[in-house]
């Protein structure tokens, strides 16, 4: 009785979380595309392609140590679905001692090798060297962000993300005030970072920093063999969301690549909510699971958040087409404009199989992992088997999206029957 007078109050509670995550991640895209779009303007192109080229080299790492965040979470949530909420700060600072010695060694790797990594990348030494420390802080962020959403925290685990947007966007303005440049950019990326892993140590809280004993091996084990998974996973997803793109621009003009960038960046939009109901629904997951329970109404209830408001955002897109590829990109774009409502019913596709991609890192990550793995070959054989055109792009991505969506209610159909897995400390 106490239990169903209490959900609606959870529900409530959750909704709020979930709704003040979705505008603080709306306001760090943002800060985000400002930043990017300031140094485009104000920097000359040859140090604009510097930041960029340093940006995408933090890009790929950063999106590799961030697996480190849903094995934190998931073993956060699992031990808060148990009653062992004793083991967390043991969980945590685990995790973060093994982060930190990795984060240190690779840092300090770079440093060494920096003048050869700068030759290769073509970039000044310098930026490298800075850039180190923006790979140790990288390494640590995860493990406090994971802690954060194994912990129900999205308000937290939202301030953190926005912390790193603001904070470097406010120390670049400084910087170039007193005649700094490029290097007013490049120094503002490691900040960034600095600042958000303060803030989330601090919005962890107390309990998260008393003294705990270590966990076992075996947990330790199972957090790098996760990680592995994750790592897959997520390369596997990123392939997926960019392969049409790698496509268009060998196979057709530029004008076109160009038109098709549009429709790429439009299709972000549509999976931005998604994005915030997927993190939040991952914890409720692994909790339901430690509690052993199946998630049904969990996956449900996330589905039908990305349909309603991705599939709203599909037919404005459908409506007003042209209207809005006018209003982004200032001038019109029929190519781009005929395909943008097709673009967002793809993108649900894709958006409806992060679920499964989430829900399998916090059960059995393997057998999705090699799902993913064949829906990227999948997109590139219709790829290559379609008639170049921009069609032929956006009906390849939404073909595999929509399959991989389908095959993963499949696996959870027609699965094994759960069993519980235990966490010892």
């Amino acid at each position: 009785m106490k239990l169903a007078l209490r959900l609606p109050q959870i529900h409530s509670a959750l909704g709020l979380q979930t709704a003040a995550l979705f505008i603080l991640d709306g306001l760090t895209n943002g800060i985000d595309f400002v930043f990017h779009f300031w140094m485009g303007r104000f920097l000359i192109p040859t140090d604009f392609a510097i930041l960029q080229t340093l940006n995408s080299v933090a890009l790929v790492y950063t999106t590799a140590s961030g697996v480190f965040q849903p094995v934190v979470s998931r073993f956060v949530a699992e031990a808060r679905g148990r009653g062992q909420e004793t083991s967390i700060p043991a969980i945590f600072q685990s995790f973060l001692r093994a982060a930190f010695w990795l984060g240190l060694f690779l840092a300090m790797l770079i440093l060494l090798f920096s003048q050869g990594i700068a030759q290769l990348l073509h970039l000044p030494t310098w930026t490298i060297q800075i850039g180190a420390a923006l790979i140790f802080l990288s390494t640590l962020r995860p493990i406090a962000a994971g802690a954060l959403q194994g912990s129900q925290n999205f308000i937290a685990f939202g301030f953190t993300r926005l912390a790193l947007a603001l904070s470097r966007l406010i120390l670049l303005f400084f910087l170039i005030q007193v005649g700094l440049h490029l290097k007013a950019a490049v120094i503002a990326l490691p900040f960034g970072w600095l600042v958000s892993v303060l803030c989330a140590f601090l919005l962890l809280g107390k309990a998260f920093w008393t003294r705990g004993k270590y966990v076992t091996q075996s947990v330790l084990r199972d957090g790098w063999r996760l990680s592995f998974y994750a790592l897959l996973a997520y390369l596997a997803y990123m392939s997926l969301t960019s392969l049409d793109l790698v496509w268009v621009n060998q196979n057709l003009s530029g004008e076109l690549a160009g038109a098709y960038a549009g429709l790429v960046l439009m299709r972000r939009i549509v999976a931005l909510l998604p994005a915030v109901a997927v993190t939040v629904m991952f914890p409720r997951v692994v909790r339901t699971l430690a509690e052993g329970q199946l998630p049904n109404r969990i996956l449900a209830e996330t589905a039908a958040i990305i349909i309603a408001v991705s599939g709203t955002l599909s037919i404005l897109y459908f409506i007003f087409a042209d209207q809005l590829i006018t209003i982004v990109f200032g001038e019109s774009q029929p190519e781009a404009a005929s395909l943008l409502g097709p673009m967002g019913i793809a993108m649900i596709g894709v958006s409806l199989s992060s679920i499964w991609l989430n829900y399998y890192l916090a059960e059995k990550p393997r057998d999705f992992v090699i799902l993913l793995g064949v829906a990227v070959s999948l997109e590139w054989m219709l790829l290559n088997l379609l008639p170049p055109s921009m069609q032929s792009a956006v009906r390849a991505f939404g073909i595999t999206g929509w399959l991989l969506t389908l095959g993963g209610l499949l696996l959870y159909m027609f699965k094994p029957p759960f069993v519980p897995r235990n966490v010892h400390v």
